[in-house]
């Protein structure tokens, strides 16, 4: 079958702020992924401003990792490793972080 010039199929937002669309040229298909922060940069945003003057010890959650990169953690074996990857991460993301103690 030919299919003259191209389209695409937008499969819209997914819940964890991925937007997929697949674009058809000719006999190729190219997907493209974009990722939408925003929304857990503002989540993070207003958890630091909750927590703030906070003590270390009472069990906070210092940061939020987007889906994106958990897959990339998840692909690290070792639980030293991965407990690395994480603060790197964060400390390299500081906007993700929702403690501030924890870049101090």
């Amino acid at each position: 079958m030919d299919i003259d010039g191209s389209f695409t199929i937008d499969d819209g937002w997914h819940p964890y702020g991925v937007h997929k669309q697949v674009t058809f040229e000719g006999d190729q298909a190219i997907t493209k992924l974009t990722y939408d922060a925003q929304p857990f940069l503002e989540q993070a945003h207003k958890e630091r401003i909750a927590t703030a003057g906070d003590r270390w010890g009472d069990g906070h959650k210092v940061g939020t990792m987007p889906m994106a990169q958990y897959v990339e953690y998840m692909k690290i074996q070792g639980a030293e490793e991965r407990k690395k990857f994480v603060l790197n991460w964060l400390k390299a993301n500081p906007a993700f972080v929702t403690f501030d103690k924890f870049l101090k």
